[in-house]
């Protein structure tokens, strides 16, 4: 019995597919895979012992749950094969695409569910928010469950909120590594190696956060744990403060949210 196929067998597809597995939430015969015209789907399924299907019909004919994982770009194409799926539930990680429009694409599923997934899911540590067209079942909401907790943790929002959590955890990922690349260059210019700088920054991000998902303190009460008065760290925050740094971020988000809403409605 298929109970999960995926349309596309790229980064993200292949970070489910192996948390299933590796998690002993799925085995390799009960998921399958198509792609493109590339060897993805070929090298996901002789990786992990997945099934990969010829064509789409004959992914959408077995799968009880798809999950749409290919480009955006991709879908009016699959579309074009997906009027007949039937499957009871599709899980779509396609980003900017709506609910309305998937269900265009999908006529016949059972019902839809809306994920926003983030990069460090490819190591299982990602945060996904999903939203379902209409409440789930306890099986559909397991399905749900089974994807998204092979690639970390997931919280259910409405779909309304979905512009707001891209810009935040969606595109989030991105606003770190700006931050540690500008840790990394602000080090080696006060004299550390590129070794030295990179390895001081990770464990620094790491270990802060860390803490910062194990304390009871916020984030804010934590800075003032490590501020002394007169110090170096108050010294640097200073420079930060000056400079509007919280007011960029915030701008910054807005930004993204903006423009992820205007994506959706492409």
């Amino acid at each position: 019995m298929m109970r999960f196929g995926f349309i596309g067998a790229g980064k993200m597809a292949g970070a489910i597919v192996r948390g299933m597995i590796s998690s002993g939430a799925a085995k390799p015969e009960e998921i399958a895979c198509s792609c493109g015209n590339d060897d993805t789907g070929k090298k996901l399924s002789a990786e992990t012992g997945i099934s990969l299907c010829e064509s789409l019909e004959d992914l959408f004919a077995g799968a009880q749950t798809i999950v749409a994982a290919c480009k955006p770009q991709q879908l009016a194409e699959v579309a074009k094969s997906a009027r007949g799926a039937r499957a009871k539930l599709l899980i779509s990680i396609l980003a900017g695409t709506t609910i309305a429009r998937l269900r265009e694409c999908f006529p016949s599923v059972g019902k839809i569910v809306r994920v926003m997934p983030n990069m460090p899911a490819q190591i299982s540590q990602g945060i996904s928010c999903f939203a379902p067209e209409s409440e789930l079942s306890a099986d559909e909401l397991g399905a749900v469950e089974t994807a998204l907790g092979a690639i970390g943790e997931y919280m259910q929002v409405g779909e309304s909120r979905l512009d707001a959590v891209t810009a935040l955890s969606g595109s989030g990922p991105g606003y770190v590594f700006e931050f540690a690349a500008a840790l990394i260059e602000g080090a080696k210019s006060i004299g550390f190696t590129d070794a030295e700088a990179k390895k001081l920054t990770v464990k620094t991000l790491l270990g802060s956060a860390m803490l910062l998902n194990s304390s009871e303190l916020s984030a804010d009460e934590l800075r003032t744990a490590v501020s002394s008065p007169g110090g170096t760290t108050l010294a640097a925050l200073e420079v930060f403060e000056k400079s509007g740094f919280r007011k960029t971020v915030a701008d910054a988000l807005k930004a993204a949210q903006k423009r992820s809403e205007e994506l959706s409605r492409l």
